[in-house]
């Protein structure tokens, strides 16, 4: 397991924290609404029922800003640790790479030491601004739980009051509509819409780990002036790497004095781009080369189209992924709320999706002749 691999699990385990600590939110939220009989309500109570779980609003906040403190591994001490921790690892590994090709030793430069401090400073505040102090506010309305305690009442008080539904009905469903969209977090894009607490965590940190590792190895292949670099190859590749994976390339863009025209430039293809080649998601790693003392000897055995094929093939099965996990968080509320209709449903959404990716996985691996996409249980858990 390479620098990278690692820094990915440890990712993944706070991602996972972010991920729980909503469903547990989750929980606490019904749990009040448990406490206070939202199934025995009747239709000329509603309102004043509505009223009174909102003057509790103050008693919620508080169990669920003590459930955010009980999580270090979300800490601004915890952040700081991962990306620290794995950066340094990053550069020795990068170290040691450099020093066999180059037989020699480079200290660490103040830009590589400034680029690390970085990612530390701005993962942090990524997280710390628009998830963290989310959690912990008692501004209401600039609280994601409150928020979404707050919109379960009125969506259920104008379904219950119209006659629509049965106030217990109508508060399930809201629950349910909620859950699915996850906890709300401070960031709006561009086009307006508010990401969820679990995918901006898991944006930040993917997009943490790629830069760090690649902007990284990237510094210190100029503290060393290492120019050219061997490009890994895997058997999905996006459209940006495809044409370049598994050969000796240029780190140096096509105008600088150093350029070998032997070689193609990752300047050539998106490089600096979100999409380009060593970009987010971007899992090719560059060895250093010396054409006085490497050979190349990869040999891949897909061509660029098939591979940007395969790649979206993966792009599938990521979604196929993502949904079985939004049915097993449907399953765990409905579990909570004790809806057997909505836990025999959940588990038989579960069991459908789980065998479309299992169908999807044996077909592509089958028309391929070769395995293509493998299961990952540990990317269907939450």
């Amino acid at each position: 397991m390479n620098a990278r691999d690692k820094m990915q699990v440890a990712g993944d385990n706070i991602i996972n924290l972010y991920s729980e600590l909503q469903n547990r939110i989750f929980n606490e939220i019904i749990k009040a609404l448990k406490r206070a009989d939202f199934a025995n309500v009747k239709k000329e109570d509603v309102l004043r029922w509505q009223i009174e779980q909102l003057n509790q609003i103050g008693v919620l906040n508080d169990r669920i800003i003590k459930l955010v403190a009980d999580y270090d591994g979300i800490s601004k001490q915890a952040i700081y640790d991962f990306v620290d921790s794995n950066g340094i690892a990053i550069i020795n590994e990068a170290d040691l790479e450099l020093q066999r090709v180059q037989q020699k030793s480079v200290p660490v430069s103040d830009e590589t030491s400034a680029l690390l401090d970085a990612l530390r400073s701005q993962t942090w505040d990524n997280l710390n601004n628009n998830i963290n102090q989310s959690l912990i506010t008692r501004n209401y309305g600039n609280s994601a739980p409150m928020r979404a305690y707050q919109a379960i009442l009125k969506q259920a008080t104008i379904e219950s009051m119209t006659g629509l539904k049965t106030n217990e009905q109508a508060i399930r469903d809201a629950i349910y509509k909620q859950v699915d969209e996850g906890l709300q977090s401070n960031l709006i894009d561009k086009a307006g819409r508010r990401w969820s607490i679990e995918g901006y965590a898991r944006t930040v940190i993917t997009t943490t780990t790629s830069r760090t590792y690649n902007e990284l190895r990237t510094q210190r292949m100029k503290d060393f002036d290492q120019t050219l670099c061997l490009m890994s190859w895997h058997m999905a590749s996006r459209e940006a790497c495809a044409s370049i994976q598994g050969h000796v390339v240029n780190m140096i863009p096509p105008s600088d004095p150093r350029y070998n025209k032997k070689y193609d430039s990752i300047y050539n293809h998106g490089y600096g781009e979100a999409s380009g080649t060593l970009g987010v998601n971007c899992h090719h790693i560059f060895y250093p080369f010396s054409e006085d003392a490497n050979t190349n000897n990869q040999r891949p055995t897909v061509t660029p189209a098939k591979a940007i094929e395969n790649a979206k093939l993966q792009q599938k099965q990521r979604q196929y992924e993502r949904s079985i996990r939004d049915a097993k968080k449907r399953l765990l509320v409905a579990q909570e709320l004790g809806d057997d209709k909505a836990i025999l449903k959940a588990k038989t959404l579960i069991r459908s999706r789980q065998k479309r990716l299992r169908e999807l996985i044996a077909t592509t691996n089958k028309e391929k002749g070769q395995q293509i996409l493998a299961r990952d249980y540990n990317r269907e858990q939450i």
